[in-house]
């Protein structure tokens, strides 16, 4: 089926899209954190220790920040169907690959072929569903879409417990040629004209030319204020959410003296309050950009500065009723950001650079914040304790609502700019 005319909206209904593209989410979450789940069958099957096991994670993370600024500049050039169906097809082969892996070197491997893949689909569904849901809706159909964060990451931990290693990558990996399939057939809408003329045929002068044209592009991205705003903002954050990520279970097991089946209860109701974060935070900036220009930044800080108190309460409480307050409380608030982040950068970014200005954002994020989290907050474990550490990532995320603030005077500006541009191309 042909993409419709450029500048066009979709034939296929914008929430049939936004369906597929949060299912393609979620799958991405799930392939991510199933090798999480499937540790002890990894050490009995190759012999492995623990600094073995860290590199599941590593072998991730760092292809997938680095591939995600290509792959937006390329969903700002092709058809963005072809460019996140490659990737599912791209990480479900990669999961295939570690689950018929006959060394641990190759499960190592494959994981990069997995982070590889699912580095195509969030940029790529920002841009998309930025275009689709353009107006008083958008930040709560990206939180809709960036629920998959969240229901991946169970499906990834569930199956890889109840099915264990290799099935339970196998079960993952799967329906993902499926939904590959299912994403060429929808109609999306083309990204806009873009101001480059024609390649060159060489393959040389190509690779040359593609060079050229991201470097014009990030030139193009980081001159507007605003972005340069919430890059900043956003991953100071996502320090603090790696942070946390890494070392909660850890923090409730040994600070609070909690069970593993208590720490995990509490985990999972923390879960059931990310999501309801996640969808709040969109409604609450779409509410708040009817009142303000400012409104869906205005609401990521809001989200930041009422994590602070939560998370610094769950520091100090003791096992019990106030430690589960706080945790859900803590949960639901840092989740805000999701939706409101990614319309944000779409309201503000050249219609030209959609997609890679999104990628721009989350590259910086993973790289820079996400990436050194655990290691930074493990030496501070060592050096002093792990509720030092768990403090200075709240400290994180309240330097990050103060840095968020600083988008307000910008971002009316920079989104009037934006609406001119696309009217222009």
């Amino acid at each position: 089926m042909s993409a419709p005319a450029p500048g066009s909206l979709s034939r296929t209904r914008p929430a049939q899209v936004l369906a597929l593209f949060a299912l393609a989410n979620l799958l991405s979450y799930a392939s991510r954190n199933v090798p999480f789940a499937v540790y002890d069958d990894l050490r009995a099957q190759f012999g492995v220790d623990e600094a073995a096991l860290g590199w599941l994670g590593t072998a991730f993370m760092l292809p997938h920040a680095l591939a995600t600024l290509p792959v937006g500049w390329l969903a700002d050039r092709l058809d963005r169907r072809r460019v996140v169906a490659g990737g599912l097809v791209l990480w479900s082969l990669g999961g295939l690959a570690g689950a018929l892996a006959t060394t641990y070197v190759q499960v190592v491997l494959s994981r990069v072929l997995v982070g590889l893949g699912t580095a195509t689909a969030v940029p790529v569904a920002n841009a998309v569903l930025g275009q689709l849901y353009a107006g008083p809706r958008k930040a709560f159909a990206l939180a809709i879409f960036n629920l998959g964060l969240f229901l991946g990451g169970v499906a990834g931990f569930g199956l890889g417990a109840k099915l264990g290693y290799p099935v339970g990558w196998i079960a993952i990996a799967l329906p993902g040629f499926l939904l590959a399939a299912l994403l060429l057939l929808i109609d999306v809408p083309h990204p806009p004209p873009h101001p480059a003329g024609p390649l060159p045929r060489p393959l040389i002068a190509k690779v040359r030319a593609w060079w050229a044209e991201l470097r014009a592009d990030l030139e193009v991205i980081l001159r507007v204020a605003t972005i340069r705003r919430v890059i900043v903002a956003t991953t100071v954050m996502a320090f603090a959410a790696g942070g946390y990520q890494a070392w909660l279970l850890d923090f409730l097991r040994h600070d609070k003296g909690m069970s593993a089946q208590a720490a995990t209860s509490l985990l999972a109701a923390c879960l059931a309050s990310g999501l309801a974060g996640v969808v709040a935070g969109g409604r609450v900036a779409d509410r708040l950009r009817r009142r303000r220009a400012w409104g869906r930044p205005g609401a990521i800080a809001l989200g930041m500065a009422l994590t602070v108190p939560c998370a610094t309460a769950c520091v100090f409480a003791p096992d019990g009723p106030l430690l589960w307050a706080a945790s859900l409380a803590t949960m639901f608030f840092i989740s805000w950001y999701h939706g409101p982040m990614a319309a944000s950068v779409d309201d503000v970014a050249p219609p030209a650079q959609a997609a890679t200005a999104q990628a721009t954002v989350i590259f910086t994020m993973h790289l820079l914040g996400t990436a050194p989290s655990s290691r930074v907050l493990g030496e501070i474990y060592v050096r002093a304790d792990l509720r030092t550490a768990m403090l200075t990532a709240t400290g994180a995320v309240a330097v990050a609502a103060a840095l968020m603030t600083r988008a307000f005077s910008t971002f009316a500006t920079d989104a009037q700019r934006a609406q001119t541009s696309g009217a222009t191309t």
